[in-house]
């Protein structure tokens, strides 16, 4: 998978984007969002990773994980290959159209960098007119940082 960025091997929390190839909305397939969160969940477990912030979209799929940065690579590698072998499976799409070959991090440096990264990703929903608030999307933890608790995955908060 290519990077645009330097290599960020000693960082520890990062923003992550991946994109679904050409843009296309495979988010909307039916069960589609479930899977991105079983596949989070396998991942987050396998690479002992930490889970601050996500938001999953039609087209493309935003977290924020706390990680060595060394093992980035594979946890997005393995994250994107789950994906694209159920899918192939359960929902006929073939296995190498799902993703763009690539992801974008950035490195997390400083709590403002973090919370401007959280509102970005949580605002993308309203900016997509899914919904009229952030909290009302169901693929996003912004509901965790609304206090509402009704996220379909756990987010570590306690860093602020």
């Amino acid at each position: 998978m290519g990077l645009r960025y330097p290599n960020q091997a000693t960082g520890r929390c990062f923003f992550a984007t991946t994109t679904f190839a050409d843009w296309n909305r495979i988010g909307d397939v039916p069960g589609m969002y479930q899977e991105l969160i079983n596949s989070l969940s396998f991942c987050l477990t396998k690479y002992k990773a930490v889970l601050l912030g996500y938001v999953l979209m039609p087209s493309h799929v935003h977290v924020i994980l706390g990680i060595e940065g060394a093992r980035l690579g594979a946890f997005m590698r393995d994250f994107k290959k789950y994906i694209a072998q159920k899918s192939a499976v359960v929902h006929g799409i073939r296995s190498d159209r799902i993703w763009m070959p690539r992801y974008d991090r950035v490195e997390i440096v400083s709590p403002k960098v973090l919370r401007t990264k959280l509102q970005y990703m949580h605002d993308n929903p309203v900016k997509a007119t899914l919904v009229t608030s952030s909290e009302d999307w169901p693929w996003s933890s912004a509901r965790a940082y609304a206090g509402r608790d009704e996220t379909v995955i756990p987010v570590w908060r306690e860093w602020a």
